[in-house]
């Protein structure tokens, strides 16, 4: 019985088959495990999206090698077939006119370089980390870990906060009873403890002065450089250090107060 199915799979070349798909995978796994002990040595996250998107191209091409391989060995003439598709190979573009976008999408953000791996972007209104960006689809994830796949061809709006040092702008609001030198004595307390406490500044805080006259307070402007990635932490440091400032010289900070007489605002 066993040599009678030995004799089948030799017959019929099913052996080869097999032997095709393990090279196949054998030999994207070698190239895999290679383009990724490169990719980890790599600093620069331009690179490091280069060298996704060509694995992601080495895997399709492999397996187009493989898929064309087995239809020879079943007796398939691919030639014949990609010669004489005509109406076929019509239907078969308007069917992967979506994919063809993506890809292209795809090669374009690379090339203009939008954003690469490791980029804390915005895409389409969601917020995250660009953790792969391949040839059809991009993957961010955001605080929460969740993980949002978005189909390059659909990617219409980007920011990127991580392509230079960004700069925090706080307009920190100031009661309108407080004079102007307690408001500065306040404020630059402020700027010193933002020297000291905020880490991974680029350059030192600059108080920019009085920017608004607001319905309730008159806010002045601080501005602080900070390496890429660094300003959201730093924002919620800065933050709280105006309050614990505001609260050691009993300043109070300024809110909108609506007064409502006979069932009306006023």
């Amino acid at each position: 019985m066993l040599s009678d199915y030995l004799k089948y799979i030799i017959d019929k070349d099913i052996h080869l088959i097999i032997i095709y798909i393990v090279l196949g995978f054998i030999f994207y796994n070698i190239i895999k495990s290679v383009m990724n002990k490169q990719t980890n040595k790599l600093k620069n996250n331009h690179q490091k999206t280069m060298h996704k998107l060509i694995q992601n191209t080495i895997k399709y091409i492999i397996l187009i090698l493989v898929m064309v391989s087995v239809l020879n060995i079943l007796g398939v003439n691919v030639t014949s077939i990609i010669a004489g598709v005509g109406i076929a190979s019509i239907v078969v573009g308007l069917a992967l006119q979506d994919v063809m976008t993506d890809i292209l999408s795809g090669i374009s953000i690379v090339l203009e370089d939008q954003f690469d791996v490791g980029d804390y972007v915005e895409i389409n209104g969601f917020e995250g980390t660009v953790l792969e960006l391949g040839l059809k689809s991009t993957k961010i994830k955001n605080f929460q870990n969740t993980v949002k796949i978005i189909a390059n061809r659909t990617i219409t709006s980007v920011t990127n906060y991580s392509k230079d040092n960004p700069k925090i702008v706080i307009d920190v609001p100031i009661p309108y009873d407080i004079d102007n030198k307690e408001a500065d004595k306040v404020l630059n307390k402020v700027l010193k403890r933002i020297e000291k406490e905020v880490p991974n500044q680029k350059d030192s805080a600059q108080l920019l002065g009085l920017q608004s006259f607001n319905s309730s307070n008159i806010s002045y402007r601080i501005l602080v450089s900070v390496k890429v990635n660094e300003q959201f932490i730093a924002k919620r440091q800065i933050n709280r250090i105006v309050k614990e400032e505001f609260d050691k010289g009993s300043i109070s900070i300024p809110f909108d107060i609506v007064e409502v007489r006979n069932g009306k605002n006023i």
